[in-house]
């Protein structure tokens, strides 16, 4: 059998020290990398000059005429694997994801030995190797699967409901299936709601041997408004609502009315009574805001040109026939 091949894609911004750490774990995967996208979302420290210097023939390097968004980047890092390059799978990461040197090696032998899966992502550690899990790339086992692993500790993966774009791979014909990352999500979200897509058709798997480093700043909870300090992040939260809907719909009604009921009884009621809560208007707007907009935004998916394949059955539809 013919080894399988990865391209790695890795979205940057303004970060030239960790996109330097980040690419040169990437590069030095022991087994199965073949190709590096670069997406670099019009940096403005040097991130151009340095990629253009780069004498690398697995690097492919893509300057975007403007700020994508990390969403946007995503989108042009799967059109360029699925457009340009021949590779079996598309490994994705941020420009402050560091893997460790068999953290690829561990996802392709783990889907080379279970090809029903739809995507493998890895253990996320926040800071260093042995750091505490990354809060924000931690995902949700998939109920009533979760209560096995607890009877052998030595299960090679667990099974989840989607992952982040922090070291997560699939295949060239999931991305045919599913199409690509939506871009206007443009920030939070997209990695939520494309690993969504890919479960509903097979299921997604957390590898437990695959471990990458989260180099954030901060370990914080996703979208966590209430508890948001820095003012000049607030304007992601916008987003964070508005993707946040769309993702529940595309599940549900019922996942929507879900999704929209926490925000308000969560959220926007926290937001609203708790002690020392900084800028409270402005996120109550923002609350509100974002999920009223989230209602109606529904852009279309895009296919990569030429790769497009029928989806099989809905593993949620196969599952109500089951019970029907």
């Amino acid at each position: 059998m013919t080894e399988k091949t990865v391209t790695a894609a890795i979205v940057t911004y303004n970060r030239l020290p960790l996109l330097k750490e980040s690419l040169a774990a990437v590069l030095a995967q022991n087994n199965y990398l073949s190709h590096v996208i670069v997406v670099d979302n019009l940096s403005t420290d040097g991130t151009k000059e340095y990629l253009d210097g780069l004498d690398d023939a697995r690097i492919v390097v893509h300057h975007a005429d403007e700020n994508l968004g990390g969403a946007g980047g995503f989108n042009q890092a799967v059109r360029l694997f699925g457009e340009q390059l021949n590779d079996d799978f598309i490994w994705l990461m941020d420009d402050d994801t560091i893997p460790e040197p068999d953290t690829l090696s561990h996802l392709v032998e783990f889907t080379l030995e279970h090809p029903e899966v739809g995507f493998v992502n890895s253990q996320v550690r926040w800071g260093r190797v042995n750091g505490n899990p990354s809060w924000m790339n931690v995902t949700a086992p998939r109920p009533f699967t979760w209560q096995r692993y607890l009877m052998n500790s030595k299960e090679p993966a667990v099974e989840v409901v989607n992952a982040t774009f922090v070291s997560v791979m699939f295949s060239r014909e999931m991305v045919a299936m599913v199409g690509l990352p939506q871009k206007e999500y443009f920030i939070w979200g997209d990695d939520m709601e494309y690993t969504n897509r890919i479960a509903d058709i097979k299921r997604g798997y957390m590898v437990m041997n695959s471990i990458a480093v989260h180099k954030s700043k901060e370990n914080t909870k996703p979208g966590d408004i209430v508890a948001e300090t820095d003012d000049s992040r607030l304007w992601r939260y916008n987003y964070e609502y508005r993707n946040r809907v769309l993702t529940a719909r595309r599940i549900s009604k019922k996942e929507m009315f879900k999704v929209v009921s926490v925000a308000i009884l969560r959220d926007w009621r926290k937001t609203l009574l708790r002690k020392n809560v900084t800028s409270r208007g402005k996120k109550l707007n923002i609350i509100m805001r974002g999920l009223w907009r989230g209602l109606f935004f529904n852009p279309a998916i895009e296919y990569v040109l030429g790769l497009k394949m029928a989806k099989t059955q809905s593993l949620r539809d196969s599952e109500m026939d089951l019970l029907d």
